[in-house]
């Protein structure tokens, strides 16, 4: 089971500060919105709300390998310490892109009725070599959890930076695509409605 316990958050976490300005890129399904130009970015965000209790939502989280077989977008998931994953993502290949994967820590973080996810990118000795997929090394982020009158409000934040060759003009798409999908894989792993907030 992955964050069984709550951990400190990790000093050299850096979110977006609150002077970045994100644009919104999509509000359907789902809003999708990126700050290209951020610092250590490009970072993007999406919005939805699972219908189902927090407490739902956040164990899909807290046991994402036991769930990994219900996100469509992830390829695989491996458990390198309690608190440490190697994921291997689904890019499409109809956009011309390679998988993608990434080694990271995970924080979990409760503040009252809110639960934080934060991963950071690590390196493990027990990860494998990289080469396909492409490994994204700054690849970092947050799940944020918050009560909802539908159920559980859900903000995903992530580094997106792809790697790899890939058209710059083809990055909207991509980002869209992720925001989306992420949301829509927590969501189907409770069996549950998403809907734009």
């Amino acid at each position: 089971m992955l964050l069984t316990t709550p951990l400190l958050v990790s000093a050299a976490f850096a979110l977006p500060g609150p002077d970045v300005v994100f644009e919104l890129l999509d509000d359907k399904p789902v809003p999708v919105e990126c700050a290209a130009s951020a610092p250590g970015g490009p970072w993007c965000r999406s919005f939805g709300v699972i219908e189902a209790p927090v407490e739902r939502v956040a164990d899909a989280l807290e046991n994402m390998k036991a769930n990994a077989h219900l996100f469509e977008s992830i390829v695989s998931i491996d458990v390198l310490a309690p608190d440490t994953l190697h994921v291997v993502m689904d890019y499409p290949g109809y956009l011309g892109m390679s998988d993608r994967d990434y080694v990271a820590k995970y924080t979990r973080i409760i503040e009252g009725d809110v639960r934080r996810y934060r991963w950071v990118p690590v390196t493990h000795p027990d990860a494998p070599p990289t080469d396909n997929p492409i490994r994204l090394p700054q690849f970092e982020g947050e799940w944020k959890l918050e009560p909802h009158p539908q159920g559980t409000k859900v903000t995903y934040l992530w580094q997106a930076a792809i790697a790899g060759s890939f058209p710059s003009s083809m990055y909207e798409q991509a980002w869209k695509r992720a925001g989306y999908e992420a949301l829509k894989d927590l969501a189907h792993t409770r069996q549950a409605t998403l809907t734009a907030p």
